[in-house]
């Protein structure tokens, strides 16, 4: 039987829906899916001209599918994108397990049906073997659209499997010396661990990620940062599925960084330290306790994020890359709505490529950018 499709413009008639859309996200395992931070970035880090346009599938009263996109003009045409793009990572549509091909079907039918119709339908930093992109494709009412890959990048990940210990046993003897030499010096300073979800917490990692990169060409994260964790703290943080890790001294923080969890998975969002403190590793140490504490939950996979990083690999067991893709309904405006696409498609090739850098031609790049 075919499902009923809801378009919803208006954030105030999703208030029925969050409890079943946020069931789907913890049974995918996908963190940055909740619609607490996805509705928290749309309130309060959106930019550009943009209306909401979340697609809902339901079987009867029950919503088994969501679609989280919103509708920005670019270059005079209507894209389709996902809520929080830019912001996160391995975001995308979400359906009850087995469901995936009816909910496609009934989310393909009310997008085509969309006015203006989009021209494209943009999947930023989604998991590099996500199938909704060939599901949508697949699904789409009339000529089957131009699906094309813009990017992969690789996205290292640590199998917890609720067991700190068993993980920092694959570490190399290097590494597991260093872990213990700066653990040790820290433990003879005043700093301590807790962690949190309010207000200081937020402020004070954010405060460490703008102080980790003013020295590597600065964050990409905006003022509308702090504002987008914290509507989404005061949620999330109520539920322990969004917390933050603090290393503090008698004079304040000195490393922190943000995860968020559902169900067994964890994701690292962001991390930050003070550099005057580089000799005790605060980067590191603050992932032990980030780790310890997902261990404590059960958490069996945590997602490190975007981008090889040597830190990052150094702490990995595997990599699960991430993907930019692009889905082009196909009709009488489909050539000229790619030669209008076609800048913005360099422009982030070209941003892609220079992520790809070592990470101190990158930093130059950015400092040469900035200085531009």
């Amino acid at each position: 039987m075919a499902l009923r499709s809801i378009v919803v413009t208006d954030e105030t008639e999703l208030a029925p829906h969050l409890d079943g859309w946020d069931r789907l996200a913890v049974a995918a395992g996908r963190p940055f899916c909740a619609p607490s931070w996805m509705l928290a970035w749309w309130r309060e880090g959106r930019s550009g001209k943009t209306a909401l346009r979340v697609v809902l599938a339901l079987d009867g009263e029950r919503l088994i599918g969501v679609g989280p996109f919103f509708a920005q003009i670019s270059y005079g045409l209507t894209e389709l994108r996902l809520l929080s793009a830019g912001f996160s990572h391995r975001i995308g549509p979400l359906a009850e397990a087995g469901e995936e091909g009816r909910v496609a079907a009934a989310m393909t039918a009310a997008m085509a049906s969309l006015k203006p119709r989009p021209a494209s339908v943009v999947f930023e930093g989604i998991d590099a073997g996500d199938p909704w992109p060939e599901l949508l494709a697949e699904t789409w009412p009339g000529r089957r659209p131009r699906l094309r890959t813009d990017s992969v990048m690789e996205a290292p990940v640590i199998q917890l499997d609720g067991a700190d210990e068993a993980w920092m046993e694959r570490r190399t003897r290097n590494f597991r010396k260093l872990a213990r030499r700066t653990s040790k010096r820290l433990g003879e300073t005043e700093v301590s661990s807790r962690i949190g979800a309010d207000e200081a917490a937020v402020k004070g990692f954010l405060q460490l990620h703008h102080l980790r990169w003013n020295q590597r060409g600065g964050s990409n994260l905006d003022d509308s940062a702090e504002r987008v964790v914290a509507a989404a703290a005061a949620e999330l943080g109520e539920r322990g599925r969004l917390e933050v890790v603090l290393l503090e001294g008698p004079e304040g923080p000195v490393s922190a960084e943000l995860m968020l969890r559902t169900g067994p998975t964890a994701a690292i969002w962001a991390t930050g330290f003070d550099p005057a403190w580089a000799q005790y590793a605060p980067g590191l140490q603050v992932r032990l306790v980030t780790l310890r504490a997902a261990a404590e939950h059960g958490v069996e996979l945590v997602d490190l994020g975007g981008g090889a990083a040597e830190y990052k690999v150094r702490m990995a067991d595997g990599d699960m890359p991430i993907a930019w893709r692009t889905l082009f309904p196909r009709g009488p405006r489909y050539p000229l709505i790619r030669l209008r696409l076609a800048p913005k498609h360099l422009r982030q090739a070209l941003r892609r490529a220079a992520q790809r850098l070592p990470e101190r031609q990158r930093e130059r790049l950015k400092r040469l950018l900035r200085r531009g």
